[in-house]
């Protein structure tokens, strides 16, 4: 059944301007403590002013979920948001969930290059509807943006220049054998003399009887072993050991009089004995943006006017860097520290105009910090060091400070007269051990594998390779959904629709909730919820059969998320990706705070966007959350 919501206006606006300043990842067992100890003045002043809470998040609780549900103010059955993944039911395919292409867009039109992935209507489309001037920075899959009267800058999803989710490039003389986790990444380089030449690749052109990356050449000149000179399109950067360069722009030629604009920055890890230079995915110039990722389509080069060249990507903090050895840790906080800095100026640039109406902000290096450095925090986690965690410990603690001042200057700017609501999408935990659902229903007898998984083959035949689908009646993929295999729906479905389905889910899920860590006996997954159980709505057809609530500390397995049945059941996580979130969402529940008194101890995400409503004096009909002013 199709659920609109709809917005009357009740009375005269009880504030003049709403405030709103998302932290992602801030979770209230790491908030509370730093409060109590005075680390945190400035969210201990705004807990006295109105109050801080639990916010209980979506389910999963998955980014793209929730800041979904936080704007709509309605479960993911209304905003069709599910999971980071999805899957094409023609062939059971992972796909990505937060960025869709237009298949329709023959000719290449960049205006047209994307169609918007969240359904529904969000707060801010019914507040700019009524002329209310409303400006939002850098919120979760909203791109591509719809153009209205919002001023709009879109976040999680903005695709590289090359309409991908963001992958690096790293140069250097080293061998790197081709089994290495990020080989593929990996450009080998050859110095002549002091100079190397090489190249840095772009879009994919159209050729006669292919497509083939559009390159632009890049030329290094070795400055002894202190740094390099770095040469693109004819301008050049110094960049130094063990720094970052200033934003280059680069220009791709895609032929037929048609070229493309980028920037990266580079990190220089070593001239010598070895040379490593890390670069960032190639970038959207916001100068020249290659796609539209905003609303107006030119906003995005008024805010370049204002604060530069910035990072455009949707998750810009480069996570698999890390992970993969390419960048330090000492890169990585640098880079994260640059990403906010941007977006800090973003948010002054806006609020030094910012009269009335509406202004929400969002950061998200919180998020990635906490699940690179959470292992400092947990003796348990098969990787925790005491010398690394000596050395980084105090990494996730300096980011809520961090945030702490930026809500410090924005609360200068709060009078009697605005609303300051300050909340994040999900908490955070520990990620000790990976499960393979696959495996698990491989075992269970659920999934009819065509071969016995090899321990050699760490992927687990990646994308249901080894699966015999007329002999199988429910696979995973993302990082916590099931499927079954319905007849009729999927392309080989085995099990029939109605009570044969809801059979299959039982049984599932009985089975599921039993299941145990063979190392400790521990319990594994606290909960198996039914799709119709948690969600309501025309998209709720898309969904997941059943998604999964793990115990803290378990996660579903990176294989899993991409359809692969590891052998084995679980592993140890031993990726520097040690902190997580995709558990049951009673285990992670955000935070929010508050200037004014809320009508409950309990607020869930849903109810922010009808509470923003609230404070201009509407009321919203038709969402799943409720307004939380008194």
């Amino acid at each position: 059944m199709t659920r609109e919501t709809s917005v009357t206006v009740t009375g005269n606006p009880r504030y003049k301007r709403v405030l709103l300043l998302g932290m992602d990842g801030l979770d209230p067992k790491v908030l509370s403590p730093l409060m109590e100890r005075g680390e945190l003045p400035h969210f201990a002043k705004l807990r006295t002013m109105g109050g801080c809470w639990p916010l209980a998040t979506s389910n999963p609780a998955q980014s793209p979920v929730a800041w979904a549900s936080i704007a709509t103010g309605c479960n993911p059955g209304y905003h069709g948001i599910f999971d980071f993944l999805g899957r094409r039911v023609s062939d059971y395919m992972p796909e990505l969930a937060i960025m869709k292409m237009n298949p329709k867009n023959a000719f290449g039109k960049r205006e047209s290059m994307f169609l918007p992935v969240m359904q529904g209507n969000t707060f801010w489309d019914h507040t700019s509807d009524r002329g209310i001037p409303s400006t939002i920075l850098k919120w979760p899959m909203t791109f591509q943006p719809r153009q209205n009267r919002a001023r709009l800058y879109s976040g999680l999803g903005v695709p590289d220049i090359k309409g991908g989710l963001g992958r690096y490039s790293f140069y250097t003389t080293r061998h790197v054998p081709k089994h290495e986790e990020g080989a593929e990444k990996v450009i080998i380089v050859t110095p002549a003399g002091h100079t190397i030449k090489t190249f840095i690749s772009g879009p994919n052109v159209a050729k006669l009887t292919s497509r083939e990356a559009a390159r632009t050449d890049l030329t290094i000149t070795l400055n002894g072993d202190s740094g390099v000179q770095l040469n693109v399109d004819g301008r050049s950067v110094a960049v130094g050991k063990g720094q970052w360069s200033e934003w280059m722009e680069v220009r791709f030629k895609l032929g037929m009089m048609k070229t493309a604009s980028g920037i990266v920055k580079f990190y220089l890890n070593s001239v010598t004995p070895e040379f490593e230079l890390y670069m960032t995915p190639v970038q959207i110039n916001p100068r020249d943006p290659a796609f539209v990722i905003t609303s107006p389509d030119e906003y995005i080069q008024e805010l370049s006017r204002s604060v530069g060249l910035f990072y455009t990507l949707g998750m810009p903090e480069d996570t698999k860097a890390v992970e993969e050895g390419r960048t330090s840790e000492e890169a990585f906080i640098a880079m994260c520290d640059e990403i906010v800095e941007e977006q800090e100026n973003m948010l002054w640039h806006e609020l030094n105009s910012f009269r009335e109406g509406l202004l929400a902000s969002a950061f998200f290096s919180t998020d990635r910090i906490q699940h690179i450095f959470w292992v400092t925090r947990d003796p348990r986690h098969p990787l925790h060091d005491r010398v690394y965690a000596e050395k980084y410990g105090s990494v996730i603690d300096d980011y809520y400070r961090k945030m702490d001042r930026i809500l410090g200057e924005l609360m200068n700017h709060v009078d009697d007269a605005t609303a300051l609501m300050v909340f994040s999408d999900h908490g955070f935990s520990s990620f000790r051990r990976t499960v393979h659902i696959n495996s698990w229903l491989a075992e269970a007898g659920f999934m009819k594998l065509t071969k016995e998984i090899s321990s050699q083959d760490k992927d687990g035949g990646g994308l249901f390779q080894y699966v015999d689908w007329k002999n199988t009646s429910a696979y995973a993929l993302g990082f916590g959904s099931i499927y079954l295999n319905i007849k009729g729906r999927e392309k080989q479905g085995v099990v029939g629709p109605g009570s044969d389905a809801e059979s299959v889910a039982r049984a599932i899920r009985e089975k599921l909730v039993a299941l145990k860590d063979p190392l400790d006996g521990s319990p594994a997954v606290r909960n198996v919820y039914r799709n119709s159980s948690i969600y309501s709505g025309s998209q709720t057809g898309s969904a997941p059969d059943l998604v999964i609530g793990f115990e803290d500390g378990f996660r579903g397995s990176w294989q899993t998320a991409i359809g692969g049945a590891p052998a084995g059941i679980m592993d140890d996580n031993l990726k520097k990706w040690t902190g997580d979130h995709i558990i049951d969402p009673s285990l992670v529940p955000g935070i929010l705070l508050t200037n004014f008194p809320i009508k409950t101890t309990s607020p869930g995400q849903m109810d922010m966007a009808p509470t923003v409503l609230s404070c201009f004096g509407m009321s919203a009909e038709g969402m799943d959350g409720t307004s939380l002013i008194e």
